[in-house]
């Protein structure tokens, strides 16, 4: 996969007067979609859209470089409106009338979902939510579904697996699925947390701060708070981090020298 478009991307120059932050976001967005091949000529790319800042300032990101950049693609805003009415949560009329006074082609997807068995997490929501976007994308025939995944929860989800799981891994820019019938791309890979708020704070995107009422702090809640505490410290923290996951250097890490018994 990937788009043909110029070395470098192509942004509105007006946007530089205009609004500064979004000039700069543009061109960092448009950087990644070329490094990681994201996005292609005629792809219908389904937003899933929280109602929170990092979902809201990708839509207003891949909405306004369509008429940017020399290649089309189709977006459709998807929000999926829980049963379970969390703290902050979004009212889906006001995002629904925010779709619309924006022009953004959306569906609201309403989800029944109970308390299960085993409980309830904020993983257990996620996960319903995900599925529906999933059923969604297949059902209308769009073969990209756009994730607001920023930089920090990229390093985030590597400390996350590190320490809890025992592996080294993280979310992908570009993750494809089904055989190649179907990708996850993140456009805002790049882009920290802090860029996501300034964004939303200018812009006056509806505001959700949603707690979980089922966990008073999710692990990645903790892992945030440590990487605002690094920040401070090392301002370049998270993007060096960042920048590790492709400089592996394999000679320092060590190898398994257990040798698995074969039967012949």
């Amino acid at each position: 996969m990937g788009e043909t478009i110029s070395e470098h991307p192509i942004v509105n120059k007006k946007l530089k007067q205009s609004d500064s932050l979004a000039y700069y976001l543009a061109k960092k967005v448009g950087k990644t979609v070329k490094k990681y091949g994201m996005i292609e000529k005629g792809d219908r790319i389904l937003v899933g859209v929280s109602g929170g800042k990092d979902s809201l300032t990708l839509l207003r990101l891949l909405h306004d470089r369509m008429g940017i950049y020399p290649n089309e693609y189709e977006l459709l805003a998807v929000h999926v409106a829980l049963s379970l009415r969390c703290e902050g949560l979004i009212d889906p009329d006001e995002l629904k009338s925010y779709f619309i006074k924006n022009g953004y082609a959306h569906k609201i997807i309403k989800l029944n979902l109970w308390v299960n068995e085993r409980g309830m997490s904020s993983y257990w929501c996620a996960r319903n939510r995900r599925r529906v976007l999933f059923d969604t994308a297949n059902r209308l025939g769009f073969n990209k579904i756009a994730l607001g995944h920023h930089r920090n929860d990229v390093i985030e989800t590597v400390l996350m697996n590190m320490f809890y799981h025992a592996e080294v891994s993280t979310m992908l820019p570009l993750q494809e699925l089904f055989q190649g019938r179907m990708a996850i791309i993140r456009p805002l890979y790049a882009i920290p947390e802090a860029d996501t708020v300034r964004f939303a704070r200018i812009h006056n995107f509806p505001s959700v701060s949603c707690r979980c009422p089922f966990e008073t702090e999710t692990r990645r809640e903790f892992f945030k708070r440590l990487l605002l505490e690094v920040e401070r410290q090392h301002p370049k923290a998270c993007l060096n981090a960042l920048r590790s996951l492709e400089n592996v250097n394999e000679r320092c890490l060590p190898v398994s020298s257990v040798v698995e018994d074969v039967v012949i």
